[in-house]
């Protein structure tokens, strides 16, 4: 299942969709008039209990507000998502290079270049350790991943299960996503269970599923799409090896440190985490 993206702009599937559709163009609106909406201009059978719950949903999100006992979208969350798809716009045409440190995160967007799939995890790493140490009391404390294959603890078990262990004293919940299926996957899906991890498998046929790679730490969101050749050399591998115990150690180093060019794009925006939260969460 794809992850649903956190800007539900105009695709014409669920209800909470349709309401945003409806509501960009048709406002502000009662309940049940959006109601009525859903039936008759989009043929859909839908409750008003069901609208009711994708509007209360969409306001607790930051997308819409409340006028009386009506709705519309709240144009500051429009002005939010401009911004933010402004810094994206302007950072990817830039001629970024590898940050020397976390530090080179800036508010908002930011957009990184790497040469090797292993380089960039090495700064989200560090990343979330940055976000393990400096968490606090009081703090958003949800951590979710998806991934096609949740392959990073592989080359370093020893060190998931002590990440695993600060993820408990910091009260941090977490939750893994993998759309990949083989019996490599399952075999992981174990590994986390038995550390204390909630991991769900979800297959996914979807190439787009296949190369996009997305983590939330809090108000932090980090997202990257692989190059094909590596979701390809990747999806082999996993084929390939079947358990924890005998896989090609050396066959997964060599696709990670593959010299390929590939961008990682981080976000510091609480509500759009939360609501890929809710997205990952909802698949478990």
């Amino acid at each position: 299942m794809a992850l649903r993206t956190s800007l539900p702009f105009g695709k014409k599937e669920g209800v909470k969709d349709l309401v945003f559709t409806i509501l960009i163009k048709e406002y502000p609106l009662k309940i049940i008039q959006l109601t009525n909406f859903i039936k008759k201009r989009y043929g859909k059978s839908v409750t008003f209990q069901a609208v009711r719950k994708a509007v209360l949903e969409l306001t607790s999100e930051g997308v819409l507000t409340k006028r009386e006992d009506k709705f519309l979208v709240n144009k500051k969350w429009v002005l939010e998502i401009k911004t933010m798809m402004d810094d994206l716009f302007v950072n990817l045409n830039k001629n970024l290079t590898t940050p020397k440190d976390i530090h080179s995160v800036s508010e908002g967007v930011s957009v990184f270049t790497f040469h090797s799939l292993n380089e960039l995890m090495k700064f989200w790493q560090d990343l979330i350790d940055d976000w393990y140490a400096h968490s606090k009391r009081g703090d958003y404390k949800i951590n979710c991943y998806q991934a096609a294959h949740a392959w990073e603890g592989l080359l370093h078990l020893d060190r998931e299960k002590e990440l695993m262990g600060q993820l408990k004293k910091k009260g941090i919940q977490s939750y893994i996503i993998s759309t990949g299926n083989t019996s490599l996957d399952k075999n992981i899906k174990i590994f986390y269970k038995n550390i204390g991890l909630k991991m769900a498998i979800n297959p996914s046929i979807s190439s787009f599923d296949k190369s996009y790679y997305v983590g939330t730490y809090g108000d932090l969101i980090i997202q990257t799409q692989y190059p094909e050749e590596i979701v390809k050399n990747l999806d082999h591998f996993f084929r390939k090896n079947k358990s924890l115990e005998d896989f090609d150690l050396k066959e997964l180093s060599d696709i990670v440190n593959k010299k390929v060019e590939i961008k990682l794009t981080v976000i510091k925006n609480l509500a759009m985490a939360k609501q890929i939260n809710k997205s990952i969460i909802d698949q478990m």
